[in-house]
C-alpha cells in the first residue's frame, strides 16, 4: 500500500486542508501520515473561527516523531498545502529536504496555497515569497490555481499556449517534472473568440501538455483545491500518469460539488458522496494540446 505524508491545515468542522484531502487518499487505498499546520474550529470564511497556527517548535517535534517511525524512508510522497506562519515554511523546507535525501525516489507535491482571483493573497505576509524561495526548489510537482501560477512565474498569462510556455520555462529552471494549473480560464487559442462558461485544468510537462475542461459551476465552496490535490495525489500514488490523475480528480471533485449543491449543505459533502472518489461515471475527456 503506498503512503503519503500530508502537511496541511486541520479544521474540526468542515472540509478544508487535511480534513478535505486525507479521507479521499485513504479511500483510494493510500496510507496517510497527517501533520497539521493549523488547528482551527472551522475555515476562516465562516463568521467566527477559533484556534491558531501550529507552533514551529511543535511542528518540528511532530516531524521528528514521524521520522523516528520511518515515515521519511517508507512514504512514497509528501504533499504540502496551506501554511499559516512564516516559521512553519522553514520547518517544512528542512523536513522535505531531509525526506528527499533519505528517499531519492519520493515525490514532493507542493500545493502553493496563497491566494485566488478576486480575493488576492489570503496568507500571512512573507509566505508567498518563502513558498517560491524555499519550497518550490524542492518540488517535483506543483498544483497552483491560475492566480498562484501567475505569481510564481511572474507572468500575466491569458491563453493556454502562454500558460504552457510559462510552465515549461519554470520546469526548465527548477527540478519540477510537472505543473498542474487549476482554475485555468478558457482561452481563445482553444475556443476561438467565443467565450464559453468552461474552466480548465492544465497539466504540463517538459514534453506534453494536456487539458481537462469542465463546465463552470456558479458556486463556491472552501476546500475544493485541497480536495482536488488530495484526489490527484491519491491517484498518482496508485500509479496513474499525471494527466490521468488530474482527470480522475477533477471529475470526482465536480460531481461532489454538484451533489453538495443538491443537498443544500454549506460544506463539501465528501463523506455522503464518497462513492464519487473511486467510482465516477462522469469523466471529462483529456484534450492533448501538444
Amino acid at each position: 500500500m503506498p503512503s503519503v505524508i500530508s502537511i496541511q491545515s486541520y479544521v474540526c468542522y468542515g472540509y478544508v486542508g487535511n480534513s478535505a484531502a486525507v479521507f479521499p487518499m485513504q479511500k483510494l487505498g493510500v496510507e496517510v501520515v497527517s501533520l497539521p499546520t493549523t488547528l482551527l474550529s472551522n475555515h476562516p470564511a465562516h463568521p467566527s473561527v477559533y484556534g491558531a497556527a501550529v507552533d514551529p517548535v511543535l511542528l518540528q517535534k511532530l516531524f521528528n516523531g514521524i521520522e523516528d517511525r520511518g515515515a521519511f524512508v517508507n512514504c512514497a510522497g509528501i504533499l504540502s498545502g496551506y501554511l499559516a506562519s512564516v516559521g512553519n515554511v522553514e520547518i517544512i523546507a528542512q523536513a522535505v529536504g531531509r525526506y528527499k535525501r533519505l528517499n531519492s525516489a519520493g515525490i514532493y507535491c507542493l500545493d502553493p496555497v496563497m491566494g485566488d482571483k478576486g480575493t488576492g493573497f489570503f496568507v500571512n505576509k512573507g509566505i508567498p515569497e518563502l513558498i517560491v524561495e524555499r519550497l518550490l526548489p524542492l518540488a517535483d510537482i506543483i498544483t497552483p490555481n491560475k492566480f498562484e501560477f501567475d505569481y510564481i512565474t511572474q507572468t500575466k498569462t491569458v491563453t493556454y499556449a502562454e500558460m504552457i510556455s510559462a510552465a515549461r520555462t519554470l520546469i526548465n529552471k527548477t527540478s519540477l517534472r510537472c505543473v498542474v494549473i487549476t482554475s485555468a480560464e478558457p482561452s481563445p487559442d482553444i475556443f476561438g473568440d467565443k467565450r464559453v462558461p468552461n474552466i480548465g485544468v492544465l497539466v504540463v510537462t517538459s514534453e506534453t501538455a494536456h487539458l481537462i475542461i469542465t463546465p463552470c459551476l456558479n458556486v463556491s465552496f472552501s476546500g475544493t483545491g485541497d480536495l482536488f490535490t488530495g484526489l490527484f495525489m491519491g491517484w498518482l500514488m496508485k500509479g496513474e500518469a499525471e494527466e490521468k490523475a488530474a482527470q480522475k480528480a477533477i471529475s470526482a471533485l465536480y460531481r461532489i460539488i454538484e451533489l453538495t449543491v443538491q443537498s443544500g449543505k454549506e460544506e463539501l459533502d465528501i463523506i455522503t458522496h464518497q462513492k464519487c472518489i473511486c467510482d465516477n461515471d462522469n469523466i471529462f475527456p483529456i484534450i492533448y494540446c501538444e
